[in-house]
């Protein structure tokens, strides 16, 4: 199979399950090389710390950038 194909996935998951979900997309992405993975994730009602723990998965998922909104 030649090429890529781009995925866009809005997903809305209970905050007690995003630590699973990234994990999911993490372990996913590390069984398949060649894919990557850009994640954005929304959650106005979290604090960084919370942000921060919740993308600590295993291998780490480098984090570009984290915006507080004001």
């Amino acid at each position: 199979m030649a090429g890529k194909v781009k995925i866009h996935t809005i997903a809305d998951v209970p905050v007690d399950v995003a630590d699973a979900w990234l994990q999911h997309l993490r372990d996913f992405d590390t069984a398949h090389p060649g894919c990557h993975f850009q994640v954005f994730a929304l959650a106005p009602e979290m604090t960084i710390e919370e942000v921060r723990h919740m993308m600590d998965i295993d291998p780490p998922l480098p984090v570009k950038n984290i915006y507080r909104k004001h």
